[in-house]
């Protein structure tokens, strides 16, 4: 399983699949609003699909904090699922190795897609300049 892949669904019926098999059917008993979306029941989905997240995750993720940390964004009730500034609270971004200042350089323009290709273009007629090697090595990537 490529883990950057895991709910990189060919059709809509496909990606509801994979997802579900990830985290569990898409029942009003796991997400009790969920009747409410206007496409739902118009797919059939098992109802059957118990969460296996940590269990088929836990081999490529050996940190049990980021674990957690996926396993709570990726819940399927939304008023359950964690927002961002729990997210940033989470002990995965306070226990060691912390984070460090990746000093990213501020981006001149907006990175919405609909602006997207003139900000390529921009970046396109620049001059390009030497890459900065680092020489430090890290456990994590944020």
């Amino acid at each position: 399983m490529n883990i950057f892949k895991i709910f990189l669904g060919n059709t809509e019926q496909n990606q509801l699949e994979l997802i579900q098999n990830m985290c569990g059917s898409i029942t009003t008993e796991v997400w009790p609003e969920v009747e409410r979306l206007e496409l739902f029941g118009k797919y059939q989905l098992k109802s059957d699909h118990k969460r296996r997240l940590r269990e088929r995750l836990g081999s490529y993720i050996k940190d049990v904090n980021a674990l957690d940390l996926l396993d709570k964004l990726l819940t399927l009730d939304p008023k359950k699922r964690i927002d961002s500034d729990e997210a940033l609270d989470h002990d995965f971004f306070w226990t060691d190795p912390l984070p460090i200042d990746l000093k990213l350089e501020k981006l001149s323009n907006s990175m919405f897609e609909y602006t997207a290709q003139s900000f390529k273009r921009n970046q396109f007629n620049r001059q390009p300049t030497k890459p900065v090697v680092n020489e430090q090595h890290y456990d994590r990537v944020y």
